[in-house]
This record gives structure tokens, C-alpha cells and sequence, in this order.
């Protein structure tokens, strides 16, 4: 597998106190939403457990096993692990992992969705994105202004679902964050076509292959990974 993942419910998570460093702890504070908080917390823990698990730092292959009120059960040890690894958001929206307090050079990337959180790795030198969206009924012209004319298909909630997690994870891997248009990005019959900015980062890294993973999650969820292989001197960053 070119990358691992981890999916965790937020509504499971333990108490934020038990699994963040002291500088999350203090980023945390600055949140003022409620949701904001429990989707930072679920990326954060989901990120950390899979970091910790393939660093072989948590002897579990996993999460733990669930409690009967369905809560992750760890122990405090195992928390104690999840606290030395700290997630800091760079000027440019990337996470930067520290484990240790040194540098990790893994690529790592987080989403979340309607009550689910989920991570991914990848090795170092390699590029990574996902996203993870619940399938529901979108506007018609929700569709017409990020979606080309290609892309659309039928228009089906699960079609347009799936294209929008492949152009969010596209987004990630480039890592360009909200300067992308995302009609930058299309995707139809023929594969994947960049232009504008987009086409500028992938030139820009070497022109590296990138592969599209999309699954349906959970009944209701569409899970998309974007990977690639970096080239060698490939400069762009990671979300």
C-alpha cells in the first residue's frame, strides 16, 4: 500500500487533554466553534494514532477496542505516545509533525465530514491528499460554478460527490490550499487535466504520476486519496 489510513468518529474521541500537546492544547483555545473544535480534535487524533502506529510507537495494530458506549478505550501509556507527537499548521496550511520534538518528513494529510475525521501517510518524498464528504443532494448551480461541463455526468448526488472528493484531494496533494480554482482541476472519461495554477504546481514538481483511490465509506461517504511519487527537486507542499 503507497499509504495508510485512519478513520475515527468524533463523537468517540477522548478528552483532548489526555492526547494533545501543550501547543495544540493552546491552539485549541483560539477555536471559537464548537464543530470547528471537534473536527480539528478527530483530524488531530486520527492523525496521531496512524502516525504513532506506523512508527511503532503503539503496540496496537489500530485503535483500540471499542467500550460497549462505543468511546476508543486507551490506555494511559498509549495516550502518553499521542502527546509527544505534535501537528503544527505552517503559514502555508500544511501540517508540519513533529515526533519528539523532531521533524517528521512523512507526507500526512486530514479531512473530516459530518461526525468523521480521517488521516493518511504516505513516505517521505511522496505526495499525498484526501477528502472525505458525506453523498447528498447538491444544487444545480453548486455544479455549474466548480464543476466543468465534462464532469458533470448524470448529476447524481454520488456522482458529483465522488468527482468533488477527487478535485479536494487533487487540491491537498498540490498543496496550494484555497488558491486553486477548482475548475482548475478536471476530471472526465479521460483522466485527470490540470490547467491554470494547478498545471503550473505539477509542472513545478516534476510532473509526477498521480493516482486517483475513490471508495464508498461508511454507506453514505466517499473517500478519495490523491497520491504521487515525488520527482526528484519537487518543491510543492501538502495539506
Amino acid at each position: 500500500m503507497q499509504y495508510q489510513t485512519q478513520f475515527i468518529k468524533i463523537k468517540d474521541l477522548p478528552p483532548a487533554d489526555s492526547f494533545l500537546s501543550s501547543s495544540e492544547s493552546a491552539y485549541l483555545q483560539t477555536l471559537r466553534s464548537e464543530k470547528r473544535k471537534g473536527d480539528w480534535l478527530g483530524g488531530r487524533f486520527a492523525l496521531k494514532t496512524l502516525l504513532a502506529r506506523e512508527s511503532g510507537l503503539l503496540p496496537v495494530c489500530s485503535l483500540p477496542a471499542a467500550r460497549p458506549d462505543g468511546a476508543p478505550e486507551m490506555s494511559a501509556a498509549a495516550l502518553h505516545v499521542l502527546k509527544q507527537i505534535d501537528i503544527v499548521k505552517l503559514p502555508s496550511g500544511a501540517p508540519q509533525v513533529f515526533v519528539g520534538a523532531v521533524p517528521d518528513a512523512r507526507s500526512v494529510s486530514i479531512t473530516h465530514s459530518h461526525g468523521w475525521a480521517a488521516a493518511a501517510v504516505s513516505a517521505p518524498h511522496t505526495f499525498l491528499g484526501i477528502d472525505l464528504e458525506k453523498t447528498e443532494p447538491r444544487s444545480r448551480a453548486w455544479a455549474e460554478e466548480f464543476f466543468d461541463p465534462c464532469e458533470r455526468g448524470d448529476g447524481s448526488p454520488a456522482h458529483l460527490t465522488k468527482v468533488w472528493t477527487q478535485k479536494e484531494a487533487v487540491v491537498k496533494l498540490l498543496g496550494r490550499g484555497l488558491s486553486l480554482n477548482t475548475r482548475e482541476i478536471i476530471l472526465a472519461g479521460s483522466g485527470l487535466k490540470l490547467t491554470g495554477r494547478a498545471l503550473e504546481a505539477w509542472q513545478g514538481a516534476g510532473r509526477p504520476q498521480i493516482i486517483l483511490n475513490s471508495a464508498a465509506f461508511d454507506n453514505d461517504f466517499v473517500f478519495t486519496a490523491a497520491f504521487a511519487p515525488a520527482a526528484a527537486g519537487a518543491k510543492f507542499g501538502k495539506i
